[in-house]
């Protein structure tokens, strides 16, 4: 085992000398830090989330995900992907929703990046940090927090993305562990996965609500 760790080491040290891109060295480099860790941590950091376009730019594949409000109330929430070793990185192309009771949103692209967050800290943090910044473009600031509210102040009221009937806690997905981005076409740059995020009242959660999610290879 531990000649295999030394391997890996050697082997990811070649790799990021020979790349420039950042998101590959970063990715080269914790793959070092992590030869002797666990299979999962590996796994999340080799799992693919960009491909190689001519030229020699690289460009991140998206993730299609979707959500389904399950309680009597209205969910709040902003939601998104991020690189968590990439400190120079920004979570472009998060997403912000008031979703309704009893309602699903439709299908939507995020960039497939390590991490899949929904009102995870880390990625609220990061948006929150980088507001300055032209790519980030926060439209609902009621709804950039930590978890989920739950809210049945009808539309209009200063209360209306207000905890009124509780909270959910943010849940952040790893790559290569909880969902992929494969693609079933080479020439595909969306992976042909679906990640679908339920909310549903949940008595045993911490402020009553809870978030699962499922899903659907290609």
């Amino acid at each position: 085992m531990n000649g295999l760790r030394t391997s890996l080491a050697r082997m990811v040290v070649v790799f990021a000398m020979t790349i420039s891109t950042r998101q590959f060295k970063w990715t080269a480099l914790a793959l070092i830090a992590l030869a002797g860790c666990n299979v999962t941590a590996l796994q999340s950091l080799t799992a693919p989330t960009a491909d190689l376009l001519p030229g020699g730019t690289i460009a991140d594949r998206a993730l299609v995900v979707s959500f389904i409000n399950n309680s009597a109330a209205r969910a709040i929430f902003t939601f998104g992907s991020f690189n968590p070793l990439d400190q120079d990185g920004i979570p472009t192309g998060f997403g912000q929703l008031r979703l309704e009771a009893n309602t699903a949103s439709g299908q939507i692209n995020i960039p497939c990046r390590r991490i899949v967050s929904v009102g995870g800290p880390q990625l609220i943090a990061l948006i929150e940090d980088n507001q300055t910044n032209p790519n980030i473009n926060v439209t609902d600031d009621n709804a950039l927090i930590n978890g989920v509210n739950f809210s049945t102040a009808p539309l209009g009221d200063p209360l209306e993305a207000a905890p009124t009937e509780g909270t959910a806690a943010g849940i952040d997905l790893n790559v290569g562990v909880d969902f992929t981005c494969s693609r079933t076409d080479i020439n595909d740059q969306t992976g042909t996965g679906l990640v679908i995020f339920t909310l549903d009242e949940d008595a045993a959660a911490p402020g009553g609500f809870s978030i699962t999610f499922q899903f659907i290879a290609p």
